[in-house]
């Protein structure tokens, strides 16, 4: 069994005057999510957001507000071999609504927090988005 390890970004909108909107991605398997990718050799989890950010959706100018929390979930890869995933999610802002979605996803939306939470698939990425407001990051 294999320890994967990611990061992963709720990036709001700003500045926005009245309602806020996050960015979500929709993978080519029609998952909607966050960007997150895997931490290489070497990165701190700040790098390696930055570089899933920037390769994801082209955004640059981002600004990392506060640590939400992690997710941890098994999964079987395409060659059979069970892994475990560990994705630790930021919070931060960004200026840039222009998106450039790389090729491993199918679409990108900005959306209010509630059509955030009923456009993501998964449990564990809507508790995300949660416990980020429950905090009162957003």
């Amino acid at each position: 069994m294999v320890l994967e390890q990611s990061v992963g970004a709720v990036i709001k909108l700003r500045p926005v005057e009245g309602i806020a909107e996050f960015l979500l991605l929709r993978n080519r398997r029609g998952f909607w999510g966050f960007p997150q990718g895997h931490k290489e050799k070497g990165e701190t989890e700040i790098q390696t957001l930055v570089r899933e950010v920037k390769e994801e959706t082209g955004i640059s100018e981002l600004d990392i507000r506060s640590y939400i929390g992690k997710i941890t979930y098994s999964y079987y890869r395409g060659d059979g071999v069970r892994s475990d995933k560990e994705v630790r999610f930021y919070y931060a802002t960004t200026p840039t609504k222009e998106v450039k979605i790389s090729e491993e996803h199918a679409d990108f939306t900005w959306a209010t927090l509630k059509d955030a939470f009923s456009l993501l698939d998964h449990a564990k990425l809507r508790q995300i988005l949660d416990r980020g407001h429950q905090k009162g990051l957003y």
